[in-house]
């Protein structure tokens, strides 16, 4: 597609109108900036402006428009409009003439877009890198499942890639609004500008949205704010309150921002999506991603932080023991009553982490303790069904059900006073209905029970390799996947979770789905255990449900860019919602396949699947202030995946490192060198958070990183006590949580890549990832 640039008269002034051209001539696409720059006042008053005059230059044009507010203030405003490959730059300079009152603005400029083939919104898929995939509405009742409006901003801080997309499926091209400067400070909000909504703010931070067009039903609108405001938003409150920073002027003043209008012709959103983030992995991205250790010193301190969380409960029924890691960072392991499997423990996943470890440094309390965390396990936490629990309470000695993540407390306590303590007013206002049905249940999440017995799988080959068999290891894999088996619905799904005699649960549907798309999102999950059982037994039922599984997943999630259900719990209006741990499985299943039937049609779809994870995942360090946790000591965002648990990248969690090999697998079957680079930062960035000896984040041992971070803010006005996780607290800080997830995933991957690559170097691994 090239594009052409047009000056528009209108009323003595002139708008702008960019028109799109498809190679053969045909006009496909019109951008129609009508008012270039909206000034609003933090009064109210706004001013629409458009330009006074403009002027030819060597590579495109410089526009000027001046403007008064209702207090006097003069400024003048100055665009550079530049040919880019693909599109064109604005550079914007707003100068501050004459002040004759304190006040805060913020610029606008709203680009009307329109496929002209388009006849409706619906003709419109879009991407807010994080946020909104698609349109967001896997339930298909027109509207986002989430903030219930297409009229949506995130904030910078919020954006990975510093970009929106819109696809127009008609004449089948793309545009994408992007920042082209990076923020470079920001600082702390207070509770007073929180309670504002509309304060002045000293930040770089800006903003980018979307919306249904008000002048047309054929087009839409991609926009931006400098500084940010966000029209609907979660950051405040589950209501979706705007707010909106406004930038202080003094006389004199001159601040400034880029963006890029960014436009081709793509065969699908997934291709549209994967243009614009390898444009931004080129502009803005650090590939090198410092650290003050190296990844082998982080290998070691995670694995003692593990190896030290240890219990045996000799006295209590069927001795329990295993690794006890859901603690605050800054205690040492806390109460340590809790033995998690599945989803947040993955007593398995640690147990395969410390057999390598101890195969690596030859000490046999390694192994010996991991055995003994399998052994009780398998002995005791499986269901005659075949089915393992998800949660043992050594206190009670009793299973808990469900209560994994964000639903945590709701295993203590049923006292609302006591839940807002942990965890704020609005979260428990919004789970309480759903913690009521849950508990009338005993069951587990589908994720849960594959998670445990994947990893009880690779526990007991990996023994095996070293000639130690363990039998009743492999009976509880069998048992349970012939199980799966069962389960297995017709359309070769499974449901996200069951009764623990093996009935889907579809109830409350906002939990486990309204729909076959949402209730089968427990398809991404079984096709790993299965091909792995596969390949060790030859028995062909295994891997013909791997596939019947891994094409609904192609036909349903990856086709539409609505990968659905990696998540348990999540604190949406409901918890079957697109999300990044949704990318990752059904990434994972579509390669376990393909690497069993070699059907390329899964190798393209595991590979689109990866491209859209790299959306997800930031490709810039965001400022924080220096005095919060973050800022004080040094963390930085390149690598991090947003965790849209909480809405839209005010977070970031543990999850992707894990499926770093699966990505390097691809990387090296496509010869994709940028999905190979995109695995380097997310296993070095990922790093940033860890205590270690050089920088221990007041965390209480070496070893220790949090679940997640924030990276803005989050249900940030709600009433709470004593909160320990993510809600109404500030960007900057930690979410309070270490859980065993954590460390067992970073592991997994540090040993897959000594393993396979016989380095840790990336470097050296691209170059053999390339040349294989």
């Amino acid at each position: 597609m090239f594009t052409d640039l047009e000056f528009v008269r209108q009323y003595e002034k002139y708008s702008i109108v960019i028109k799109g051209f498809h190679q053969e001539g045909e006009q496909k696409l019109e951008i129609f900036l009508d008012f270039p720059v909206v000034l609003q006042d933090i009064s109210g008053a706004g001013k629409k402006l458009r330009y006074d005059s403009y002027e030819k230059k060597e590579n495109g044009y410089e526009a000027l428009a001046s403007a008064e507010d209702l207090y006097g203030n003069k400024y003048e405003i100055t665009d550079v409009w530049s040919q880019e490959e693909n599109g064109y730059k604005l550079s914007r300079q707003v100068a501050c003439k004459e002040i004759k009152e304190k006040t805060g603005i913020r610029l606008t400029s709203e680009f009307r877009c329109r496929d002209l083939e388009a006849a409706d919104f619906s003709d419109y898929q879009f991407i807010i890198p994080g946020a909104l995939y698609n349109q967001n509405d896997t339930d298909g009742d027109g509207m986002d499942d989430y903030l219930g409006t297409f009229n949506q901003d995130y904030k910078d801080d919020r954006n990975p890639s510093l970009s929106v997309t819109a696809y127009g499926k008609k004449s089948r091209w793309f545009v994408s609004l992007i920042r082209g400067d990076l923020p470079k400070t920001d600082e702390t909000i207070t509770r007073e500008q929180i309670r504002a909504r509309h304060f002045i703010h000293h930040t770089d931070i800006g903003s980018l949205g979307i919306s249904p067009s008000e002048y047309r039903t054929q087009e839409f609108i991609l926009r931006c704010d400098y500084p940010f405001y966000e029209r609907n938003s979660f950051c405040l409150n589950v209501d979706g309150s705007e707010w909106s920073a406004y930038k202080e002027v003094v006389e004199n003043q001159v601040f400034c921002m880029e963006y890029l209008l960014y436009a081709r012709e793509a065969g699908s959103l997934t291709e549209a999506s994967w243009n614009t983030t390898r444009l931004q992995m080129q502009r803005i991205m650090d590939p090198d991603v410092e650290l003050s250790f190296t990844l082998e010193e982080a290998k070691h301190y995670r694995r003692e932080m593990i190896h030290n969380s240890y219990r045996e409960f000799p006295d209590k029924k069927g001795k329990p023991a295993g690794y006890f890691v859901h603690f605050s960072p800054r205690s040492r392991y806390g109460e340590q009553n809790l033995l998690e499997y599945g989803f947040c423990g993955a007593q398995t996943l640690l147990s395969l982490d410390m057999m390598e470890a101890a195969k690596e440094n030859g000490s046999e309390e390694y192994r010996e303790r991991a055995v003994k965390t399998v052994d009780y396990f398998v002995e005791n936490c499986i269901e005659e069904s075949g089915l393992p629990n998800g949660i043992y309470n050594v206190d009670k000695e009793e299973y808990v059900y469900w209560w994994t993540g964000i639903l945590f407390p709701f295993q203590y306590s049923d006292d609302r006073d006591e839940l807002e303590a942990y965890l704020g007013n609005q979260v428990v206002s919004s789970l309480m209905e759903i913690a009521g049905e849950l508990r009338k249940v005993k069951g587990n999440y589908c994720r849960s029970m594959v998670d445990s017995i994947h990893y009880l799988l690779r526990c007991y080959l990996f023994e095996r390799e070293s000639g130690i068999e363990h039998p009743k290891w492999l009976e509880a894999v069998v048992k349970f996947c012939d199980k799966l088996l069962e389960m297995q619905n017709g359309n070769g799904s499974w449901n996200r979770g069951y009764t623990m005699d093996g009935k889907p649960i579809t109830n409350p549907p906002q939990w486990f789905g309204a729909s076959e798309k949402e209730q089968g999102s427990g398809a991404i999950f079984p096709a790993q255990v299965l091909t792995e059982l596969y390949r060790f037994t030859k028995e062909e039922k295994y891997l013909r449900a791997a596939e019947r599984a891994a094409y609904f997943v192609y036909d349903n999630y990856a086709g539409n860019v609505e990968y659905i259900g990696g998540l348990n719990d999540t604190t949406h209006r409901k918890s079957v919602k697109i999300d990044a741990v949704g990318v990752m499985f059904a990434m994972r299943t579509m390669l376990v396949v393909y690497e069993q039937t070699r059907d390329v049609k899964l190798l393209a779809g595991a590979r689109d699947a990866a491209r859209i994870l790299a959306s997800w995942t930031y490709l810039w360090d965001i400022p924080f202030d220096k005095d919060t946790l973050l800022g004080k000591h040094g963390f930085k965002t390149t690598g991090w995946a947003v965790c849209d648990v909480i809405p839209a990248g005010s977070y970031v969690d543990c999850e992707f490192v894990e499926f770093i090999p699966e990505l390097l697998r691809i990387a090296e079957y496509c010869k994709d060198e940028d999905l190979a680079v995109l695995a380097k930062i997310v296993t070095r960035g990922m790093q940033h958070g860890l205590s270690m000896p050089q920088n221990m984040y007041g965390y209480a041992m070496p070893g220790v990183q949090c679940e997640g971070y924030m990276t803005s803010l989050w249900l940030a006005d709600t009433e709470y006590k004593g909160f320990s996780g993510a809600a109404a607290k500030n960007k900057g800080d930690d979410n309070d949580t270490c859980n065993g997830l954590v460390n067992g995933q970073a592991l997994l991957n540090l040993d897959y890549l000594s393993r396979e690559y016989r380095t840790m170097d990336f470097d050296t691994i691209i170059r053999q990832i390339m040349a294989g």
